[in-house]
């Protein structure tokens, strides 16, 4: 289990690089205002390079934690949550391409883009809702990682929320996203570290 638990921690630096180079943009481009711009918005600037390797980092995240997660598939049959990852997973692909400004799809680009942020985040729910159910009847959720059970059916709640937002008070869209955006890579690096742990004890 040894080669789980490093891919287990491929996860975790995947979606920590994410984080990192996100936060880092923001003091590299301080012109792009915080409160109405898209995280993905930095691609059209002269740091867009950045951007793409942060991309790359949560795709390697998604990766990782799709494979460790496999292994847990194996035992306890979580067939929903592992086609999820895989959507979730393949749906990264898609910030590759440019969005357009103020996330408001125009060109071919910004609509796989947006697209393929939807889908991703509805992909992303069942596993965030399913996987700790299945830990707390394993009796495996205990400690810190009870957040893992509270935290998961609060996601699609707060992906309406940035929905409405989005559509209502524009001006404070940016916010609402970045509060998401760590959300669910909290969410992510917390189950990839239980993930971690539960494989390198089987």
């Amino acid at each position: 289990m040894k080669t789980m638990s490093k891919i287990s921690n491929t996860a975790i630096i995947g979606f920590s690089v994410f984080l990192c180079i996100t936060l880092i943009l923001h003091f590299l481009q301080p012109e792009y205002e915080v409160s109405q711009r898209y995280i993905s918005e930095f691609m059209l600037g002269e740091s867009g390079w950045l951007l793409n390797i942060a991309i790359t980092g949560n795709l390697i995240g998604c990766t990782a934690f799709t494979i460790a997660f496999y292994q847990f598939h194996r035992s306890h049959k979580s067939v929903v949550c592992l086609v999820c990852l895989c959507v979730a997973t393949l749906s990264v692909l898609t910030n590759y391409f440019p969005t357009d400004v103020h996330g408001k799809a125009v060109s071919i680009s910004g609509h796989i883009h947006n697209w393929g942020a939807f889908i991703g985040a509805l992909a992303i729910f069942p596993v965030m809702i399913i996987f700790p159910l299945q830990l707390k009847r394993l009796g495996k959720l205990k400690g810190l990682y009870i957040a893992l059970l509270l935290l998961g059916p609060l996601a699609p709640l707060a992906f309406v929320l940035l929905l409405s937002i989005a559509n209502s008070a524009p001006a404070y869209v940016g916010i609402a996203q970045r509060a998401y955006a760590l959300f669910v890579m909290t969410w992510l690096i917390l189950a990839a570290f239980k993930l971690k742990t539960f494989n390198s004890n089987h």
